[in-house]
């Protein structure tokens, strides 16, 4: 009878020993960062919630000790591994040390053109030919999302180039030149004659992109704005960046936002090189940016800030800053939630402001990059509105903008 009581008694420890142990895997994996940035040679406080530690490989240069606080040294990129109790090795972490960061906060609505590398592959599809008969002359030898680079060896640049080859070609097998995630390969087609006497492949594109975004912060002669990447309407991936421009937008009106139907800024764009602020040289998950040509923080008279790192960005009241009739308006928001391991929807705010929910309604589509503002630090930009709750959205940490894309 005893000893079958101390067995139990240790089959439930090691229950509860395991249970404790695969708890701490999940909690890390969906929670802990995989990336710490800290100040150099200063002491940051991490809280873990969980008696997790930090293991840094880093010859002395960054020690973990104590509860959770790290001492760094000189800036440098090092190698850590977080561990359960200090036995049990989890996943492995960056740590990366850098010297403070000071940015410009700006929220300045601007309009945006993309151009791709390419043409974009939206799907293939099934055509009439001139008999009648439904065929699909590209279906599995191109696919969505895929960018078509080279027509017979000629480069393309647009969709109205891509379709003018295909009427010279005619009849002409067709060797296109496909650049995907995975490199770039060739593929034939055999365009088919339509009952109008016009010849086609059986494939659906898009070229460019345009919009009205925010620009987020000035970093250097860098700009980073959105804070997400400009997608595909239809497939959701990524567009490839080609020459893009960041241009000023004139805005002259808001539709408000409510639940189900997100509201969003209504402007203007003029394509011409006076109106030009910037380049695109990166489109991606969290955000664009590129190369600024107007200083545009003297012109709106604002100041530079150091930009937070994440553990030091807190629950409660913040600001957004936004550009509104050329004048710099903050607005009071609260950060209800905080997620560090997410790469891009790092918090959810809520628009408090009683004047900006009375403009908007809360956030609207066009607010995207306005920079999130809490204890006279730069923390982040405004990324989605909530289409259930206008008042709600997201945002992205100023550090995974401007340094961990």
């Amino acid at each position: 009878m005893r000893k079958t009581y101390r067995n139990c008694l240790i089959v439930s420890i090691l229950m509860a020993l395991l249970v404790i142990v695969v708890s701490g895997i999940l909690y890390v994996n969906n929670h802990l960062p995989n990336t710490i940035f800290v100040n150099s040679n200063q002491i940051t406080k991490y809280d873990f919630s969980i008696p997790v530690s930090l293991d840094v490989n880093n010859e002395q240069n960054i020690n973990l000790s104590g509860k959770n606080n790290i001492y760094s040294g000189e800036k440098g990129d090092y190698q850590g591994k977080y561990k359960l109790f200090g036995l049990f090795s989890l996943k492995k972490a960056k740590v990366k040390v850098i010297d403070k960061t000071y940015v410009y906060p700006v929220g300045l609505p601007i309009g945006l053109y993309l151009k791709t590398q390419g043409v974009m592959i939206i799907d293939s599809g099934k055509i009439k030919d001139k008999n009648e008969n439904l065929v699909s002359p590209a279906e599995g030898k191109v696919f969505s999302g895929e960018y078509i680079v080279k027509f017979n060896n000629v480069r393309i640049s647009n969709k109205a180039q891509l379709l003018y080859l295909i009427s010279e070609n005619k009849n002409k097998q067709v060797s296109l030149t496909i650049k995907s995630e995975v490199g770039i390969r060739t593929t034939v087609i055999q365009p088919v004659e339509a009952k109008n006497g016009e010849y086609m492949l059986g494939i659906w594109v898009r070229d460019d992109s345009q919009g009205i975004g925010s620009m987020s912060f000035i970093y250097g002669d860098m700009y980073y704005a959105l804070g997400h990447g400009i997608s595909d309407i239809d497939t959701g991936m990524l567009l490839s960046s080609h020459k893009g421009t960041i241009y000023n937008a004139n805005i002259w009106g808001v539709k408000k936002g409510k639940k189900g139907v997100p509201g969003g800024l209504c402007g203007s764009i003029e394509y011409n090189k006076e109106n030009i602020i910037g380049n695109i040289l990166s489109n991606n998950n969290c955000g664009i940016n590129g190369k600024i040509k107007k200083p545009i923080y003297k012109q709106y008279k604002i100041k530079k800030m150091e930009m937070a790192l994440n553990n030091e960005i807190t629950k409660g009241k913040a600001k957004i800053q936004f550009i509104i009739n050329d004048k710099v308006h903050l607005y009071d928001i609260d950060i209800v939630e905080i997620n560090k391991n997410n790469k891009e929807k790092n918090m959810i705010i809520k628009i408090v402001d009683k004047e900006l929910l009375e403009k908007t309604n809360g956030i609207v589509q066009g607010m995207s990059g306005c920079p999130i503002i809490q204890n006279n630090k730069v923390v982040g930009a405004v990324t989605h509105v909530m289409v259930n709750d206008p008042t709600k959205g997201y945002g992205i940490f100023a550090e995974n903008m401007i340094l961990g894309y």
